[in-house]
């Protein structure tokens, strides 16, 4: 079983990057989580946005992982990965639904076991190599991956089997039904198909990893052609792309360490876009601007209200119930978010079950602080409430929160945790904060991607360590079924233990230049500040 892998860098919204586990089959998958922030980036984007065919856009988002699709698991890296490969399936771009879609392969089907995946390829793709796309692909990407052995390599662990009948057809066996299975390929850190005779030539002692540092072996509609790591990289069409052509021949990414510097450069329209977080002043201070459009996208990041089970305030499921009903959401997004978030009602993320599957039933209710503040246990404590330092977004949350339940009676304060501090909490719950304000998206549409790792101890993300009794089995029981029934009574058992809180879904922020299209559809749900550049034109 391996453990949970964390790692930090700054950023503007506390974003966990949270992979699940299987605890009966294939044991714990590693968990990397990402907090991002806009302060303390690297030196600002030098590009001009000169010509139709060039885009430049200043990312500000600390990035040194080599965007090599075995390896990368943050956030920023998908700007590189999801414009230079591709995999089986995918999430429909441009939609505020995570549904399912062809990628590589124009069809699948499933067995009614639910244990054998078979793909038929498309016709007429080849690598940035040259060379065609066949089911060796598909064989030699799963290989990889395990051997590579990175954060992503849980999403096929299960795989037991790859066997190629023709040249376009490749059918994979599951050791056990996975009802997962699909979304994982699908998702931005799934399977992607890298160029056999690529990796052959370039494998090294390392599976090739050395030389996708800087280079790429995708299918993709741009290839990386230069690589400064942590500093810029260099996006090229692919003139022989089997898709739709895209519009800017480059693109070039400058990884920006000074959010105030990338403005003014996109304010003198130097730069084309800025993909990274801004905190509400900064983001509406261009509302009406003529040379800035500004621009919201769904999401299914998901800020979070957890409960420290050893709190001495919040004793009882009942006592964190009442808890929940004094915490007025949708007036405190609204005072310290804006349109940067939208409060949410259900515990999953917004679209990942039917809104009467998960609602939490918490109605507010503006004299419960004050009741809390005169029980026994609440009595004269004073409330902490934890946010990662590096998150803007959790700052000004926790911070408008503990101001409310100090007006309500209810003794509080906002205390700030670093980055790797945050993840350990569950080393003294004692001395741990009674509550913890905290920001993360799944690696998956599917509910299994984010219940194993929030509600779980094992998970990774579940940062207080709570409990709830049977839910792993729970879980496990719920893949082998068909569709997300069977995760309506996983939810009503966490919403029960009143340990968690949803309380916002938080969108994805994106500054422009004017004149930029199809920024919608060139966003995805499951990707948070990570743009599809093909859909991008210029008007």
């Amino acid at each position: 079983m391996r453990t949970s892998a964390m790692t930090a860098a700054p950023a503007g919204r506390d974003l966990a990057t949270a992979s699940r586990g299987r605890t009966a089959r294939a044991g714990l998958a590693a968990a990397a989580a990402t907090v991002l922030t806009l302060t303390g980036c690297s030196a600002a984007a030098t590009g001009s946005a000169a010509g139709t065919d060039v885009f430049t856009a200043a990312v500000v988002q600390t990035y040194s992982t080599p965007p090599d699709p075995d390896v990368n698991y943050d956030g920023p890296g998908l700007n590189i990965i999801q414009n230079a490969y591709e995999g089986l399936v995918k999430y429909q771009d441009g939609s505020d639904t995570a549904e399912i879609v062809p990628s590589l392969a124009s069809s699948w089907k499933v067995s009614e076991d639910g244990l054998t995946y078979t793909f038929v390829l498309r016709d007429g793709v080849t690598f940035h190599d040259g060379t065609p796309l066949t089911s060796d692909a598909v064989a030699a990407a799963v290989q990889r991956r395990a051997a590579v052995n990175g954060g992503p390599a849980y999403m096929t662990a299960d795989v037991t089997k790859v066997t190629t009948p023709d040249q376009h057809t490749a059918v994979l066996t599951l050791k056990t039904p996975d009802s997962a299975f699909l979304d994982y390929l699908a998702s931005p850190f799934g399977l992607k198909l890298i160029s056999p005779a690529t990796l052959k030539k370039h494998a090294g002692k390392d599976h090739a990893q050395t030389w996708l540092t800087t280079h790429d072996a995708g299918t993709g509609p741009y290839e990386l052609t230069s690589a400064k790591t942590g500093t810029s990289y260099e996006l090229t069409a692919y003139k022989d792309y089997w898709g739709a052509k895209p519009t800017f021949d480059t693109v070039d990414l400058e990884i920006s360490q000074n959010a105030s510097a990338a403005q003014l450069e996109l304010e003198r329209g130097q730069i084309d876009a800025i993909l990274g977080n801004l905190n509400k002043p900064a983001f509406e201070s261009y509302t009406g601007s003529k040379a800035v459009t500004t621009s919201t996208f769904p999401n299914m990041t998901t800020q979070m209200i957890y409960v420290n089970p050893k709190s001495k305030a919040f004793r009882t499921a009942a006592q964190r119930e009442r808890l929940f009903s004094g915490i007025d959401t949708k007036s405190i997004l609204s005072a310290a978010m804006g349109s940067l978030e939208e409060p949410t009602g259900q515990l999953f993320p917004k679209g990942m079950l039917d809104s009467s599957a998960d609602d939490q039933g918490i109605t507010y209710d503006n004299t419960a602080l004050a009741a809390l503040a005169r029980t026994a246990p609440a009595k004269g404590r004073t409330v902490r409430v934890g946010y990662a330092a590096s998150s803007a977004d959790g700052k000004a949350v926790a911070e408008e929160l503990a101001s409310r339940m100090n007006s309500a009676g209810l003794k509080a304060e906002a205390v700030a945790y670093a980055a790797g501090s945050i993840y350990k909490l569950t080393d003294d719950l004692d001395a741990a904060p009674d509550l913890a304000v905290f920001g993360v998206f799944p690696d998956a549409g599917h509910p299994d991607s984010w219940a194993r790792i929030i509600y779980t101890p094992k998970g990774g993300l579940d940062l207080y360590g709570a409990q709830v009794d049977g839910l792993t089995a729970d879980l496990d029981k719920a893949l082998t079924t068909t569709g997300t029934s069977a995760y309506t009574a996983v939810a009503r058992s966490v919403i029960d233990s009143r340990y968690w809180f949803s309380i916002g879904s938080l969108n994805t922020t994106l500054l422009t230049v004017p004149g930029i299209t199809g920024t919608r559809k060139a966003q995805n749900l499951l990707e948070y500040n990570v743009l599809h550049f093909a859909a991008l034109g210029r008007s």
